[in-house]
């Protein structure tokens, strides 16, 4: 009897049976709306800046929707955790600007949200040079440990 079950194991570990799990899909962070606004009042309450033209002196805008993050339950509530990066690079590549943890997004929710919503912003100086610089926003899933970098032009004039 002891021989038959070694025997039985045996091959069963050489012809293992397929596993006929559903494997979940892989969520990836990225971005549902990245847009340039000359101001914002609210979600999806903003003036369209859709050249990305900015004067010097004044406040430029970006108003942006994530989706793909990861999100947590704590008690009764699940929790999302976004970190905000971002800098000012000449069409070369040299970093004029950088800023960490410019916005530090943590929002509670009774059900699992699908996408968030926020905006950032930076005044211009009035001695900014006039030209066509990147921007470039980092944005970091705390918990899912993924991140995601939107490059995209930005005119001074």
């Amino acid at each position: 009897m002891l021989v038959l079950l070694m025997i039985c194991i045996f091959f069963s570990l050489l012809y293992p049976n397929p596993a006929w799990a559903n494997a979940e899909e892989a969520v990836e962070l990225r971005f549902a709306q990245a847009e340039w606004a000359y101001e914002i009042r609210g979600q999806d309450n903003y003036d369209p800046n859709p050249e990305g033209r900015f004067k010097r002196g004044e406040r430029g805008y970006a108003y942006l929707v994530v989706e793909g993050f990861e999100v947590s339950k704590e008690e009764d509530y699940y929790v999302l955790r976004l970190n905000v990066d971002v800098s000012l690079e000449t069409q070369k590549g040299f970093t004029l600007f950088s800023r960490k943890d410019v916005l530090e997004l943590e929002e509670w929710y009774l059900e699992p949200p699908s996408s968030t919503w926020f905006y950032i912003w930076v005044d211009i100086p009035w001695w900014a040079p006039k030209g066509v610089y990147v921007a470039v926003i980092d944005v970091h899933d705390e918990l899912g440990g993924t991140s995601l970098q939107d490059r995209r032009e930005v005119t001074v004039y």
